[in-house]
């Protein structure tokens, strides 16, 4: 992840473009479609196929089906781990295994972040990302002492 979905950068992004979507190839809204569009005879529910609007059954039947690509697998460090570091920004974090919990340490070892315990490596690792930075080198298997 190199870049925050919601920063300030992605902000001033879609701020320059006058609060419009990224052009992408996007499915049309209701404002690509002309008034006067074509339609098949009889249709109860129609869908609109680029052209003209067919029967749901038509068009179902002749779209091309579309999915996202497999998404990487955010966490590649196992979840048995002891403890994970990283350096977010200038803070040097630990998360440690507490039975079935991460409790986050930051700055030094023994300061506890008493406000935050998760269940979940992956959100303990998202939550110092937005509390610090992002990890600059990645997360690490720690050692726990």
């Amino acid at each position: 992840m190199s870049t925050r979905p919601y920063s300030l950068e992605a902000w001033r992004n879609f701020q320059g473009r006058g609060g419009r979507r990224a052009e992408t190839s996007l499915p049309p809204t209701l404002a690509d479609i002309p008034a006067d569009a074509e339609m098949d005879e009889g249709i109860v529910l129609g869908c609109w196929n680029g052209e003209r609007f067919v029967s749901w059954e038509k068009w179902r039947a002749t779209s091309p089906i579309e999915r996202d690509a497999p998404a990487e697998p955010a966490c590649l460090i196992s979840r048995d781990a002891p403890c994970v570091t990283a350096t977010c920004g200038s803070t040097r974090v630990w998360l440690v295994r507490d039975g079935d919990r991460w409790l986050m340490f930051a700055g030094t070892r023994s300061s506890r972040r008493r406000d935050f315990a998760s269940p979940f490596l992956n959100h303990a690792q998202r939550t110092a990302e937005a509390w610090y930075d992002l990890a600059e080198k990645g997360w690490h298997v720690g050692v726990q002492g």
